[in-house]
């Protein structure tokens, strides 16, 4: 069961939630660039007897209205401290974090600034670069970045565009405004601010994954990071969106390495 609900924080944030699952361990959801939590709903479905599954849309994204301010020029830093601002007004203590990409980021940025909150971290193809299929966004018009990031999102980064297109036509209408956020508000500046120290990334525990089918320069700087981390790098049968292709093996990706540092 699917409980809906909005949460005002103090920054002015009113997020939009969704939360399945009534016992277990805090696990929280956080979404990519697209900013919509509708594409984790399989996947929370699938852990629900396990865990109490949170996720929300993003700021100034979808369902979930925000002051310009706290969406503009977005930081993995931010996204974690906004995140943290939930956690206390749900009155959640600790939890296991899920994230790709800028999702990935804020996970991590999670586990450098606010280790106390972290169980651990789980992380898919996080954003160190800009891939080329994304370079240039910025000096598009809003109309040619809904046209080219839908299909960027739906194809290129996914490798099942029916599993995309079954989400339905209200998820990609709202996608449509969110990709331009995205594009104006975080393509450069989330990659540019993953700047955090080995140290600070070694505060809790990480599982690191990148998609077999993604190309690999796409997201080759995790490899790297992972292995100064001691993090062994483990591969999905997925592109950059395995919540929407593989959102059963997902969870019990996300299960089994949740389970391990409990």
């Amino acid at each position: 069961m699917i409980t809906c609900f909005t949460v005002q924080t103090p920054d002015g944030i009113s997020w939009y939630c969704e939360r399945q699952g009534d016992n277990g361990p805090n696990l929280v959801l956080i979404p990519s660039g697209e900013g919509d939590c509708f594409s984790f709903r399989k996947t929370a479905a699938a852990l629900a007897d396990r865990y109490q599954v949170l996720t929300f849309d993003m700021p100034g994204m979808s369902h979930t209205s925000a002051p310009e301010s706290c969406y503009q020029s977005v930081t993995a830093q931010r996204l974690a401290d906004q995140v943290v601002s939930l956690m206390d007004q749900l009155h959640i203590p600790t939890a296991t974090f899920y994230g790709c990409s800028s999702g990935g980021a804020t996970v991590l940025a999670l586990v450098a600034n606010h280790p106390t909150r972290v169980q651990s971290g789980i992380v898919h193809e996080v954003p160190y670069t800009v891939p080329g299929m994304l370079a240039g966004l910025l000096d598009l018009s809003d109309s040619e970045i809904v046209e080219t990031c839908g299909r960027i999102f739906s194809s290129d980064l996914c490798e099942d565009r029916a599993a995309f297109d079954a989400l339905g036509e209200e998820y990609q209408s709202r996608l449509n405004g969110n990709y331009v956020t995205w594009v104006r508000n975080y393509d450069g500046t989330v990659p540019a601010s993953l700047t955090f120290a080995d140290e600070d990334l070694k505060r809790r525990p990480l599982t690191w994954t990148l998609g077999a089918l993604t190309p690999t320069g796409a997201f080759f700087a995790n490899v790297g990071v992972a292995q100064r981390l001691g993090v062994t790098i483990r591969l999905l049968p997925s592109k950059h969106f395995p919540q929407i292709t593989i959102p059963e093996q997902l969870a019990e990706h996300i299960a089994e390495s949740a389970s391990t540092f409990l």
